[in-house]
């Protein structure tokens, strides 16, 4: 019965995706959720959910509260208790999570033009958790998360940048610096043209704030409790702050104050 109820659900919300050519949904299982809402543009966004035995999943896509030309969002989901929300807004730009494990949670927000995303959170991965957010031209990013409760959470900006992050192994995580007691754990934010970041082992953390056009930062970290901290910034300075400054540009999603 649960499932009959989902296909009207998945039907009724397919035909509310405003004057968008594509907005398919496929779901299996229990208790599943999705939802698409496109405005303006030409738009499509793709959410399958459940290819074996699968509950709880959510996936959220939400395109254009700005320009949203030729945006693609795509969310594959399968095993239990997934959740993926991408929100686009900017030109031209392409968000696609694929997630195959158990408790994980992926979250983007995309502004900019002819950017790309993909979030990959693989098979038999437990409690991993992408909290991304993109804003700038000709940008790319990609995820890779092997194991249990690894963490990113970090934004991106500036123009032809690429971002390559792979954390294999438990308790790995890429944040920001500073964040005080009720934030420990505060974005993370690179504007530079490559990013490279491989963490192997466990609790090993980098803590990131590259504000510097055409900067590189290469880390790989394999072991077990390891932490680099990288603080770059065009203003000379001998230490980090505690609270390094957060671009606003970045802080807000499509329909913010940009």
């Amino acid at each position: 019965m649960k499932r009959i109820a989902f296909v009207v659900v998945a039907m009724f919300v397919t035909a509310m995706a405003y004057a968008q050519p594509h907005a398919d949904i496929t779901s299996l299982g229990n208790n599943n959720t999705a939802t698409i809402q496109q405005v303006a543009g030409e738009n499509w966004a793709f959410i399958m959910q459940d290819l074996g035995m699968s509950e709880n999943n959510t996936a959220t896509i939400i395109q254009s509260y700005g320009n949203s030309e030729g945006n693609h969002a795509n969310i594959f989901q399968t095993m239990i208790d997934n959740v993926a929300e991408i929100t686009q807004g900017g030109l031209d730009n392409t968000t696609t999570i694929n997630q195959w494990g158990i408790d994980n949670f992926a979250k983007v927000w995309q502004l900019g033009e002819n950017s790309t995303i993909t979030i990959n959170q693989h098979p038999m991965s437990t409690l991993n958790t992408v909290d991304f957010r993109q804003n700038g031209i000709n940008l790319s990013a990609v995820i890779d998360q092997y194991g249990t409760q690894n963490k990113v959470k970090l934004m991106q900006g500036g123009e032809d940048g690429d971002l390559n992050i792979l954390q294999r192994g438990t308790g790995n995580k890429v944040v920001g610096i500073g964040g005080g007691f009720f934030n420990p754990d505060p974005y993370g934010y690179f504007m530079g043209d490559h990013l490279d970041i491989d963490q192997i082992g466990q609790a090993n953390t980098v803590r990131l704030w590259s504000g510097v056009a055409g900067a590189t930062v290469d880390i790989l970290q394999n072991g077990n409790g390891n932490t680099a901290t990288v603080y770059q910034t065009a203003t000379p300075t001998f230490n980090a702050p505690m609270m390094v400054p957060q671009n606003p540009n970045l802080m807000g999603g499509p329909g913010f104050p940009w």
